[in-house]
């Protein structure tokens, strides 16, 4: 039996099948059309972790180090063949001319009657929309608000507030952490001043254990020693 495809892999087939559409083919096999958002999906990927090491290995900017650059992204689509690779640097410092033939090949590929085909195909008549998901939201939408797309993934996100929890003395994760954070405090001082692990008769204070042993302050030693007691 096929496994169910993957949310972001559903919502890249389309664009597969545009891309198709525009080049010239009308039909396929779900097999190959499988194939060809896998290996989309996968060169993507590739592009964006690409992406991410070069912008861990030069960290240029100083206001956010290690976030992308348009260096970065260059230097990626290179690494991954999307650009054609610059004459050596002594070269281009000899001639005086910076090698940008790749990066001009790529930006033409946009500007050109394929890219327009591609384009036009996945707008589909719905000229002021800037992707195929807007242009789908209009076809199929009635009111000029995203209301009823609110909470999905082509809506706005629904704010739900804090997730009270039940079933304890704690209302919220975050109180629970802060009593946490606190007993780790109480503990840590105590530590430093010599004090016990009872900080104010607080028995939270104590090394935490699971709750689940039914042994409580006792040991295992203990009740070994009161096994023996009663034997001998």
């Amino acid at each position: 039996m096929t496994p169910p495809t993957t949310l972001f892999h559903a919502l890249l087939r389309p664009s597969i099948l545009q891309i198709l559409r525009a080049t010239g083919y009308h039909g396929a096999r779900s097999a190959v059309l499988d194939i060809l958002t896998d290996l989309a999906a996968r060169y993507l990927w590739e592009l964006c972790h690409m992406t991410a090491v070069y912008a861990a290995h030069n960290g240029l900017d100083a206001e956010a180090p290690g976030a992308p650059t348009v260096v970065d992204v260059r230097m990626a689509l290179q690494h991954m063949g999307a650009l054609l690779p610059e004459r050596p640097e002594l070269e281009q410092e000899y001639t005086g001319v910076e090698d940008t033939r790749g990066v001009d090949e790529f930006v033409a590929w946009f500007e050109s009657q394929q890219m327009a085909e591609i384009r036009r195909v996945a707008l589909d008549g719905v000229d002021d929309a800037t992707n195929y998901l807007e242009a789908l939201k209009q076809r199929h939408g009635r009111a000029d608000d995203d209301s009823k797309y609110a909470g999905t993934l082509l809506g706005k996100c629904l704010e739900h507030g804090d997730v009270m929890v039940e079933g304890g003395d704690v209302p919220s994760i975050r109180d629970w952490a802060e009593k946490r954070r606190a007993v780790t405090e109480r503990k840590n001082t105590a530590a430093v001043n010599g004090h016990s692990d009872d900080v104010d008769g607080d028995p939270g204070s104590r090394p935490s254990s699971s709750g689940l042993s039914s042994l409580g302050d006792r040991t295992i030693d203990h009740d070994m020693s009161d096994f023996v007691g009663e034997e001998a």
